[in-house]
């Protein structure tokens, strides 16, 4: 049985219903483990957006705010350092619901495999259509909607790349778990579900917003990993949608206001690590870092 589990949440008050009806209930549910505490991160920085109780059942709720408005990656970076949990912590988004044993199966996964970096729950009732091997787990990525981190990975690795202020986070991650011989694991026995925006519209701007940073993510991703020659051929692919020609420029040009930004420093993957990870670090098509299954 796990004693305590830390849970890192990055919500708004748009979302914080969400997080009362479906995610906290979930938490207190959960089978085989003592204690949870919940750590609702501002994201938005102003005021506050939980004035629920402090405490329900076994979960412990409180919020915390950099008191200024940041992505997903820094806030859960943030989040990381204020609490410093010593073991793992996992990373939830607010409209997911945990099934009973979902943690229990995440910290068994962890605790039996020192190799584990990264352990993803799966996602029902639209499970996500990546591959893993049946044997050991082992996938290309890890999603960040429901993801199980190693502390000493995260700490390691510095985290999540602020850069990519939100989607697409969560494959630089999972490639630099690979880089540094950590692990990347689908936990099938671990069931999150996940009502995303995506597939029930509960937001008129989520659509736009997830297209155009998965835009500008993609390029920035490539060129991280592959440097101008992945840059290239990131913004080929990019230009080869159906996306309006406003939109790609948009977000070719927010792209390389980052790249403007940045030190010149070489490609994550040289020839050997190319040839290594070839079946972990890989894009298939714009956006497609997995083979579906």
């Amino acid at each position: 049985m796990a004693e305590v589990v830390d849970v890192f949440c990055s919500v708004s008050s748009k979302e914080i219903g969400k997080v009362r009806s479906w995610l906290i209930p979930s938490l207190r549910d959960q089978r085989q483990v003592s204690r949870i505490s919940l750590h609702l991160i501002n994201y938005t920085g102003v005021g506050r957006i939980y004035d629920g109780p402090d405490r329900v059942g076994k979960v412990t709720i409180r919020e915390i705010s950099k008191d200024t408005p940041c992505g997903f990656g820094e806030a859960h970076n943030f989040a990381f350092e204020k609490v410093a949990p010593a073991d793992y912590f996992l990373v939830i988004n607010p409209d997911v619901y945990c099934h009973e044993d979902c943690i229990f199966e995440l910290v068994r996964t962890v605790e039996s495999n020192r190799s584990a970096g990264l352990v993803e729950a799966r996602q029902l009732p639209f499970e996500h259509p990546k591959e893993y091997e049946e044997s050991t787990g082992h996938t290309p990525w890890a999603s960040g909607s429901c993801v199980f981190v190693r502390s000493s990975f995260f700490r390691a690795t510095r985290g999540f790349d602020e850069n990519f202020w939100m989607y697409c986070e969560d494959v630089d991650l999972s490639w630099r778990a690979w880089l540094n011989k950590y692990e990347v694991i689908h936990c099938r026995d671990a069931v999150a579900y996940h009502f995303t925006g995506a597939h029930y519209q509960y937001r008129d701007d989520r659509f736009y917003l997830e297209q155009f940073w998965c835009a500008r993510n993609f390029i920035y991703l490539m060129y991280k990993f592959w440097g101008p020659e992945g840059e290239k051929k990131a913004t080929r692919l990019l230009k080869g949608t159906w996306y309006p020609e406003d939109f790609k420029s948009e977000a070719i040009r927010s792209f390389q206001q980052i790249k403007s930004k940045m030190a010149d420093e070489p490609a994550l993957l040289n020839l050997t690590s190319r040839m290594v990870y070839a079946n972990k670090i890989k894009v298939l098509g714009y956006n497609v870092y997995h083979v579906e299954r």
